[in-house]
């Protein structure tokens, strides 16, 4: 709940906004500059635990090295990297595909198909306007409607924390004719791209743009000649997180290392093959 927004995992699967619980500095070390903890009410399983998060405000180099932590089951928000640390509870699991083995499903190529009318632009700055802000508003009233307060919400705020901070970082735009559906913010790293935040149009639900993004990212990913995409966190329990173990064949990162966790289910081919 970073400075009254919650750090972002994927796409449709943001945590309403809140105020910290509390906030705990740490000890400077060569690493990085800063790192404090922050612990909230958990936006993904409502059983009364609580999440807390590690924050660190990166040095340079470590910006240059985000690939290292994105390993280290890292995400960003704004400036900042962080990384989950929450007490008896391991439901948040990083999980990242492996662009080149990625096989698409039938349901993903049908997705494909029927949004073949979207022109897809990639910015290579990311950039905050009054038609973006305008659709993340719309977005969050009509997607997360527990939110408690929207109208205390300061949305333009909220999003540049999610479009700028991050040198690194780009842009895909969704359009549907001249109309502004889709934004999606993608981290860039040595091998890597990391999938921030996706945010779109819910008068589309039925073109299932979440899914679209990040097969539009994979793609991107392997014009980069990326090795991985990460997806964020994979939690089972939580249908809007769990949707990620449909991108296969993926890993999973469990006690420090990635392991191989679901194969491509049967019927399925190549997303290089052209859509019919």
């Amino acid at each position: 709940m970073l400075f009254g927004i919650a750090a972002p995992g994927l796409s449709e699967n943001m945590p309403c906004p809140g105020e910290p619980v509390f906030m705990q500095m740490k000890g400077q070390n060569k690493s990085h500059n800063i790192c404090f903890r922050e612990q909230f009410p958990c936006p993904y399983i409502q059983d009364g635990r609580m999440a807390v998060l590690e924050y660190m405000l990166p040095s340079e180099e470590d910006a240059r090295g985000f690939h290292e932590y994105l390993s280290k089951g890292y995400r960003r928000i704004d400036s900042l990297f962080y990384s989950n640390c929450c007490k008896n509870c391991l439901s948040c699991i990083p999980i990242r595909l492996a662009v080149r083995d990625f096989i698409v499903s039938r349901s993903q190529k049908k997705t494909l198909r029927e949004n073949e009318d979207i022109d897809v632009r990639v910015l290579p700055v990311p950039q905050v306007t009054e038609e973006k802000v305008h659709l993340y508003e719309t977005y969050l009233r009509t997607k997360h409607r527990s939110c408690e307060d929207d109208a205390e919400l300061d949305a333009e705020r909220s999003l540049r924390m999610i479009h700028y901070g991050f040198e690194h970082a780009l842009e895909m735009d969704y359009y549907l004719g001249d109309k502004l559906i889709g934004v999606g913010i993608v981290d860039t790293a040595k091998d890597a791209l990391s999938s921030n935040y996706f945010y779109y149009d819910t008068a589309h639900l039925s073109r299932r743009l979440g899914i679209y993004s990040v097969l539009q990212e994979i793609m991107l990913a392997r014009t980069l000649k990326k090795r991985y995409l990460y997806l964020g966190f994979y939690i089972e329990e939580t249908e809007k997180m769990a949707y990620k173990k449909f991108f296969r064949p993926n890993q999973i990162l469990r006690c420090g290392r990635w392991i191989p966790f679901m194969n491509g289910p049967s019927g399925v081919r190549s997303i290089r093959r052209k859509s019919a």
